[in-house]
Formats: structure tokens, sequence, C-alpha cells
């Protein structure tokens, strides 16, 4: 019996009292964990029974106990006010956690759905004019945090981006390219390419605010460009050029996958039909100087352009051209945008706009919004160049998390200690942006995020490291899933084992509230236990042989945890530290 199972099988039990003393089955029990001091594995509510029955949640909660059947695995089974309390036999309870753990390995956790769900999220999707900056790194880890728990729950998932490679701005990055960098190149600068494009951008930012023609020219150059001007549209694909370049180091260094990649130059006109077919349904209004409108006022929303008068697109456009293109081409079953909270008023005009034009999907579009993310420094401000990029703030944390090392009485495999700095740096970043709620705003700390006490992703990383090399200086060769699960009885022990017990669980649930901050709060639970059971029990020298086994196939279990988690976080586990 797994995990899963074994929480069905208790909702059974439970819905099979509930059939033999009423007239129905009332079935829709949830598990829950109980409060830490109640000692117990499982709890049912009963307060769904209660509507059913029209009777009180504690009186059912007695019922189900008087007529419970006694299983051999149940230790306990009691009831407390409204719930159902279910405590398992310790050696059930730890054969059951630790072996599937141990033949999931790194599958532990995840579930085989037999009808899942084809989503595409679409996230980091940034401008080609400038660096990836602090904003950018919370989507990307947002994003692809949110792509590893749904596909951890079995779901088809298609991670997406659009580059925004047309416009003013960069425009604006080719003109300050033709008047101050002409020659140069990020080669000969010794730059990034995103970097070399981005400078080039605040350099027309700085000289435009004393020389207006200098916008009037950006201006012309769309136009050149929108009109297929040979020579804009080469200098256009060379400064993109260098900026993808750019762009895929970063993402390679925050673990980004794009399966999808789109460009707004190829899509930026996929909504023009539609919008047009909208107004000869009277869905929407033109204006008297030829611009299609649409009246949002009875949703509480506005008046929203969709078409200019010369008939050019607007990003809603766009956005709705796109995801028409999305359903038909990919039959999904879901779209996330996880976008700022700044576009939330963009997305409540675009799903309103797919629900009046009668597409049958528009309430299966969800943006997934986050806050802004500060340093001690304040906001990011790109147009002075004050941004902060992220390649500079990964650079950064891997100086800072090298200086770590050193201070720390933490035994680092000096080797190897280029590649540790910078997994221990990027996970740190990625750990203290993940376990924030993504609506909530982030005040970044460098320092305390590095920290390998508390709710780190140091803190964590390094627990794994502790549990390879436990099993590493035991030698062991044999399998451990022949275990005497019996053997491990104490308090710390116990702890650990219905600590893991809860992966499952947390991971779905994390899916679906598309929330990892349960998992970054699970992870350092986890950490914690396994601790506190290494610090007070011997392992390698136990007292008997098969206490050494039982309590190796635990660590090697709760390593198998960590390492899932931190994996679904997007964060490397480090074998060595």
């Amino acid at each position: 019996m797994n995990i899963v199972e074994l929480e069905n099988c208790l909702i059974e039990l439970v819905g099979d009292v509930i059939l033999n003393r009423y007239d129905c089955s009332c079935r829709e029990f949830t598990l829950t964990t109980p409060p830490p001091n109640i000692d117990a594995d499982y709890a049912i509510a009963c307060f769904n029974a209660a509507k059913i029955l029209k009777k009180s949640p504690q009186m059912i909660a007695q019922e189900i106990i008087s007529h419970f059947k006694p299983v051999e695995w149940l230790a306990d089974v009691s009831a407390q006010g409204p719930y159902v309390n279910f405590r398992l036999e310790p050696a059930f309870l730890c054969q059951t956690v630790i072996h599937q753990a141990l033949a999931s390995a790194d599958e532990f956790g995840k579930t085989s759905l037999t009808n899942p769900r084809t989503v595409l999220i679409e996230y980091s999707s940034p401008n080609t004019n400038k660096p990836l900056h602090l904003g950018h790194i919370r989507n990307n880890v947002l994003g692809m945090a949110i792509v590893n728990l749904l596909t951890s729950q079995g779901h088809h998932v298609i991670p997406a981006s659009i580059m925004n490679d047309r416009g003013i701005h960069i425009c604006k990055a080719m003109v300050a390219y033709t008047h101050f960098f002409l020659g140069k190149t990020p080669k000969t600068e010794n730059m990034k390419g995103d970097h070399f494009v981005g400078q080039c951008y605040v350099a027309f930012e700085l000289a435009a605010k004393s020389n207006s023609e200098l916008l009037e020219e950006s201006r012309q150059l769309l136009r050149e460009w929108e009109a297929g001007n040979t020579e804009v549209h080469q200098l256009w694909e060379q400064l993109n050029s260098w900026v993808y370049e750019g762009f895929n180091e970063t993402y390679t260094r925050l673990g980004s996958l794009f399966d999808l990649v789109q460009y707004e130059s190829e899509t930026y006109k996929l909504g023009r039909k539609i919008v047009e077919n909208g107004l000869s349904s009277n869905v929407f209004y033109k204006q008297d100087d030829g611009s299609i409108w649409v009246d949002l006022t009875d949703t509480g929303l506005d008046h929203k352009a969709l078409l200019r008068a010369d008939g050019t697109s607007l990003y809603v456009t766009q956005d709705l051209g796109v995801a028409v293109e999305r359903f038909r081409k990919y039959h999904l079953d879901q779209v996330i945008y996880v976008v700022a909270s700044e576009q939330n008023y963009h997305f409540n005009v675009l799903f309103e706009l797919f629900r009046r034009l009668g597409y049958d999907w528009w309430n299966r579009c969800y943006h997934l919004n986050y806050g802004m993310v500060y340093l001690p420094e304040g906001k990011m401000k790109s147009r002075e160049g004050k941004v902060v990029d992220a390649d500079t703030l990964m650079d950064q944390m891997k100086l800072l998390a090298l200086e770590v090392m050193e201070d720390s009485r933490i035994a680092v495999d000096y080797n190897d200690k280029d590649s540790i700095a910078e997994a221990i740096g990027t996970g740190a970043i990625k750990y203290y942006i993940l376990k924030v709620n993504p609506s909530k705003d982030i005040h970044f700390d460098p320092k305390e995020s590095l920290s390998f006490e508390g709710a780190t992703g140091a803190y964590i990383q390094y627990t794994y490291a502790r549990i390879q090399s436990v099993y590493r200086k035991s030698h062991w060769s044999e399998s451990l899933l022949n275990f005497d699960a019996s053997a491990l009885s104490t308090l710390e022990e116990l702890n650990l084992v219905r600590t893991l017990l809860r992966y499952p669980g947390v991971l779905k649930s994390a899916a679906e509230e598309l929330n990892p901050a349960k998992v970054c709060m699970y992870l350092w639970e986890l950490a914690k236990a396994f601790n506190g059971f290494y610090h007070k029990h011997r392992i390698i020298d136990a007292e008997s042989d098969s206490l050494r086994k039982a309590r190796l196939a635990l660590a090697v279990a709760t390593g198998y945890g960590i390492r899932s988690g931190l994996t679904v976080l997007g964060i490397k586990p480090l074998d060595r530290m």
C-alpha cells in the first residue's frame, strides 16, 4: 500500500460507516494533517457530512468512532470535536513511507493521472532592449516552479514565452547604436549581448533629454520597420540576436526552459481579424476616426481600444490573437499567465474579451499575478541605467556565498567550490523568492537568504548534502528496501517519518493552489526534522545492524524527499558541500 492508497482507504472506511448508518455515502471527506498538539497522522473533518445528515459535525464524529471497524494498521481512531483523528501503527507507518520513498527515488511524491490536462504556462516574455532584471528573476523562478509543480502531478505542461522584440523600445536602442556605438559589438566591448543593447537603450534615454529629434528618429525607424525596410530589418535582427545570446546565458543559470518561444514581430497582427469579426457581430464598435473599441463599463472596467485608427494593433489585441491560435493549435485545457500584478487590469480586459467573443475556454485562462521585488536600495529604475540586472545579482550572490562558506564552520569541498557557490547563491535567490506567497511584495535580503540556519535554500541544500555524506560514509552497497520498520520507534524517528508522509499531499496542494511557498515551508520542516533526528541518534554506528539499516533507510528516504522538493523549486541539490 502506498501513501495515496492509504489515504483513499481511510476515506473509504469512514464513508462506509456513514453508508451503513444512513441512506447516503457522504464520501466527500477530505484528509487533513492534524495540528502538532494532536497525536495523530491524519484527520477527517465532518462538516460536509453534517450538512447532508442535518446533524452537528461533533455528533457525526462520535458516531463514526462508535461504529468504526478495527483495522490492524491503525493504532488509534479518536474523535476530537468535529474531527476524526487517525494514528497509524508505527511499524506500518515507517514501512509504508520509507519503502515508497526508496522505491520511487526521484519520482517520490509525484502523481500519474489517468486524465491529465494540457496546460500552457506563459512566463518571462521580456523586452529585447535590455537585460533581464530582478523582476524577471521572480517571474522566471515562479514560472518554472509552476511548470514543475503541474508536471509533478502528471499534467502535460508547455512552458512558453513571447519575446517583445518589436516596437518603439527596440527602435530607441537601434537609434542609439547608429549614433553612439556604430562598429562596436558585444565582443569588442567584452559584454554580454543583452547588456550591450541595454547600454544602447540607456544611452538613448539620456541623450533624448536634450535632443528631441532622437525620439522622432526612433518613431520613423519603427514606421520603416513596419514597412519592411531591408536595412532597418537587418539592424533589428543584429541587435536582437545579441540580446537572445545574452538571454540564453541568463536562462541557463536560472534553469528556465521553454518548449514554445514566440515573437511579437510574428504575432502582432494575429488579433486584427478577430476584432474585425467582433465589430461585424456588434461585440465591438467603431469610432468616427476609424478606431475599434469595446465598452466594458458594465463589468466595472472601461472603454478599451482594440485597433487604432490606422489599423494597427494594441497589446491586448495581440494577446487575443495569440490565445486563440494557441487553443486551436495545442488543444489546451488551460493557459496560465505568470505576469506581475501591475497588469491585473490588462488581463481582466483580455479575459472579458474572450467571454464576449464566445470562446468556451474563456474561464480556463488564469492570471497568476505576483508582487514587486525590492532590494535595500529601493525600486528598480531601468531608464536611468540603475536597473538591478539578473546577471549582476547572481554574480554578487555567488561571491557572497563564497564569503559565507569561508566564514562558516561548514566543511566545503574546495575542489569544486566555484560551482558549489554558484548553486548556493542561485538557490538562495530562488528559495527566498518562492517562500513568499506570489501575491505579496518581497524585500530581498541577500545576506539573510544565504544563512545556513532557518528557512533558507542554503540550510536545505546543506541538509541534503549531509544525508549524502552519511550514505557515502556508511559504504552501504545493498538494497535498503528490506529494512526492519519495527526498529524505528523513537520520537525523532517517527516525527521524521510523519513529516515525510506529508510530502505527496503538500506537492498536490501546492500544484492546485499554484503556490510553491507550500513546498518551501515543507522542505524547511523536513530538514529540521532530519537534523533533529541526526543530532540525537547514531546512524552509521547504531547499536545493531538492524537499527543501522533502518536509520540509513530513513535518511536516504528523507534525501529523496528533499531532492524532489528542491528540484520542483528549480534549486540544485548538492551531493557535497
